[in-house]
């Protein structure tokens, strides 16, 4: 075999292995989520928040159906993360909401980003070197968040230095911290400040092309007024909880399957993997399947969490390990080596679907999806 053929050989065999443990990605459905949020969103501009991977779901592809749904930018955490949408072929506005050492502004600069300044003295700190590496600025306030951005007391003495860099300031954004909760007077308080701040910028003589305080809660519950733009990212993904989302139709659109490598029965009393924390009551059929806490599917479920199988559901016992599960079914069950086992399941009424996991585990949907590890194949269709 040549070394090229020997070469596509170990690719597709790579390739055929990675399946057995897949997240399939809805991308149409995706499509339709933003379809529902554009309804509801005001005629507001969407950027796509695709950070994580986009929440576990694989930010490239994921960016590739946005772009090409239209969706006006997207909103990342790190320079790599942007980076690689850029290796990704994405064109699009990219925004990094986490602080960006001045050191990196060539590399931002040369790939067209928009940076997030996150403070008084990050704005210092990037002001001299903006000129020779121009990036466009997003002003971040803290309206009530309390993780970063500028302080609204410490805006005035920021105005100098913000009308000197205001060709290169794109937009001023803030940050609900409560804009899920039932009790609104939170997320009203802090939208009172950020239109208070944007009246600040607009008596210094400061035009603000964009001004978007709004996440996807946000967005959906209407706490958007004055604002150009709103940023989302779990209501795209269909796994915001407001009821809003059911309302403009968002639906989940990643479920997460995994193949049958062994399937056999055991006999009452035989116990199952670490600790021997299961034992059959009665003879049953135990299946292994690739998954453990090593992708991302968390050891907390062992002995809690369901399985899906043809339209049941069936107990995960045992200790997940970090490669490997074990899911028990009736004996008459037939499934054998080759089939595939649902762990996360699309539909938020069944017992496996991300959001009845999250609540199980005390978190929230953002964290199961986001902790898939990368060597989860995502199959976006």
């Amino acid at each position: 075999m040549s070394p090229d053929n020997a070469t596509e050989a170990a690719t597709a065999c790579s390739l055929q292995e990675g399946r057995t443990l897949t997240a399939h990605v809805d991308l149409g459905q995706l499509a339709r989520n933003l379809a529902g949020l554009r309804r509801v969103s005001r005629e507001l501009g969407l950027l796509a928040v695709v950070k994580a991977d986009a929440y576990g779901h694989g930010a490239v592809p994921v960016a590739r159906a946005l772009e090409s749904a239209g969706i006006e930018g997207f909103c990342v955490a790190t320079l790599p993360e942007a980076l690689d949408l850029r290796r990704g072929g994405i064109l699009s506005p990219i925004l990094v909401l986490g602080s960006i050492r001045p050191e990196s502004l060539p590399v931002a600069s040369a790939n067209h980003l928009d940076l997030t300044v996150v403070s008084a003295d990050h704005l210092l700190e990037l002001a001299p070197l903006v000129p020779e590496h121009p990036v466009g600025l997003h002003l971040k306030l803290d309206t009530g968040m309390g993780r970063s951005g500028i302080l609204l007391d410490d805006l005035g003495a920021c105005l100098d230095g913000i009308r000197a860099l205001q060709p290169r300031i794109r937009g001023v954004m803030g940050h609900f911290s409560a804009s899920e909760a039932p009790d609104a007077r939170c997320a009203h308080l802090q939208r009172k400040r950020f239109q208070g701040a944007l009246a600040q910028l607009r008596d210094a003589g400061i035009a603000v092309p964009m001004a978007h305080h709004a996440n996807s809660a946000g967005c959906l519950r209407g706490f958007v007024e004055g604002d150009t733009h709103a940023r989302c990212g779990i209501a795209l993904y269909g796994l915001s909880e407001v009821e809003e989302a059911r309302e403009a139709g968002l639906k989940p659109i990643l479920e997460l399957t995994a193949e049958v490598m062994r399937a056999v029965r055991i006999p009452a009393g035989s116990t199952v993997g670490y600790g021997s924390t299961y034992v059959a009551p009665h003879p049953v059929k135990l299946v292994t399947l690739n998954c453990g806490y090593a992708d991302g599917y968390p050891r907390a479920l062992s002995n809690r969490a369901q399985a899906g199988f043809k339209g049941r559901t069936y107990p995960v016992v045992g200790q997940v390990s970090m490669d490997m599960l074990t899911v028990v079914l009736p004996e008459a069950i037939s499934i054998r080596p080759g089939d595939r086992m649902t762990l996360l399941s699309r539909n938020p009424e069944d017992p496996h679907s991300v959001q009845a996991t999250a609540r199980l585990l005390s978190t929230i949907p953002y964290e199961v999806t986001c902790a898939l590890n990368r060597r989860v194949l995502r199959d976006p269709t």
